[in-house]
């Protein structure tokens, strides 16, 4: 595997947790447990949101990259979150829309995707119906 490839595939894994909840140790010893907002790709800074620490709860929490240790996924589960953003790559801006709290996904308006499956018909819903059942398979939720 080239570089490169090594690269993507490394920033594909971690653009696929987030939203999951994940454990991290940094360098001073103390652990956080907390649902993984978002990673800074060049210097693998993160943010944590609903935060449990040996110090208490903490709403949100940014870890910059060197002081990180190790973080690991602490759940098998992982949010749609990172389906969302497969499924941005494949279709136009706007055209899937991510509503939390439900969860679901919404696709050019037409098809939807909650943790149980894919709902719709046609040739729209089998092309978001195989990046699903790939994404799905992925993360063990299949």
């Amino acid at each position: 595997m080239s570089d490169v490839a090594a690269m993507r595939a490394f920033n594909r894994e971690l653009a696929s947790v987030i939203g999951a909840t994940v454990e991290v140790v940094i360098n001073t010893g103390d652990t956080y447990v907390g649902t993984l907002r978002g990673i800074d790709q060049t210097s693998l800074s993160i943010v944590l949101s609903d935060v449990e620490s040996k110090k208490g709860p903490i709403p949100r929490i940014f870890l910059y990259g060197n002081s990180i240790v190790s973080f690991s996924v602490a759940e098998r589960e992982v949010s749609l979150e990172g389906l969302v953003k497969e499924l941005e790559k494949a279709f136009p801006p706007g055209g899937v829309q991510y509503f939390a709290e439900q969860p679901l996904i919404l696709v050019m308006n037409k098809i939807r995707i909650t943790p149980e499956g894919v709902d719709g018909t046609g040739p729209l819903y089998e092309r978001v119906a195989q990046i699903a059942d790939e994404w799905f398979k992925e993360h063990g939720l299949d």
